[in-house]
């Protein structure tokens, strides 16, 4: 309803129409306040890498393995099993682990005191534990994990793993690295696809 159309013809008593003006004034004070207060409230800023194993997988990311563990990836896939795009990363053992790790650059990224990795993983055949890690290159033993998370996903769908926030400041270079182990004999490739690495301010 557009009130700036309506008219009211009706003559209304004098108290009346006092103590319209005074709500009024209290109507316009108010309006001028709030905009002082609103402006306090700031959006947050995020920074956001991503990698969905598009194009050359093998330009980004890089496949360990340890026992029968083999890292690979699908390309151009026929039929398509990646989550978005084409192409997906996918992990598989039976008897030992197998892990893709890949390097994210963020020392221009300003502040970094909340940062959390998340990927997708799918296991083909049956549910699995899948872990997602982040590590510093450069620590003063040489490889550092900073962070670690392991999660249980079933069988048949892309599901979200995602690790704790955690402060990244004084680091320019971490590497987000997924991994499934096994020890049950009994085969199993996971897909994964969509790595990010979020920092909020």
């Amino acid at each position: 309803m557009n009130t700036d159309s309506i008219t009211c013809r009706n003559k209304r008593p004098r108290f009346v129409r006092w103590a319209v003006a005074v709500a009024a004034l209290a109507v316009a004070a108010v309006g001028v306040a709030a905009p002082a207060e609103a402006a306090t409230i700031k959006p947050a800023s995020i920074i956001q890498f991503s990698n969905s194993f598009e194009g050359n997988p093998w330009n980004d990311w890089q496949g360990l393995q340890s026992g029968d563990g083999v890292a690979g990836a699908d390309v151009n896939g026929n039929p398509v099993v990646a989550r978005t795009g084409v192409n997906n990363g996918w992990l598989y053992t039976g008897n030992g682990w197998a892990a893709e790790k890949i390097a994210v650059s963020i020392g221009s990224w300003g502040n970094r005191s909340n940062c959390s990795a998340s990927i997708y993983a799918n296991p083909v055949s049956y549910g699995a534990g899948v872990g997602l890690e982040i590590w510093d290159p450069n620590g003063a033993n040489g490889w550092v994990k900073l962070t670690s998370t392991a999660q249980g996903v079933s069988a048949g769908s892309y599901q979200q793993i995602t690790t704790a926030p955690l402060n990244l400041n004084g680091l320019s270079t971490v590497y987000v690295q997924a991994i499934y182990g096994n020890d049950n004999g009994v085969e199993q490739f996971v897909r994964i696809d969509d790595v990010s690495l979020t920092c909020v301010s």
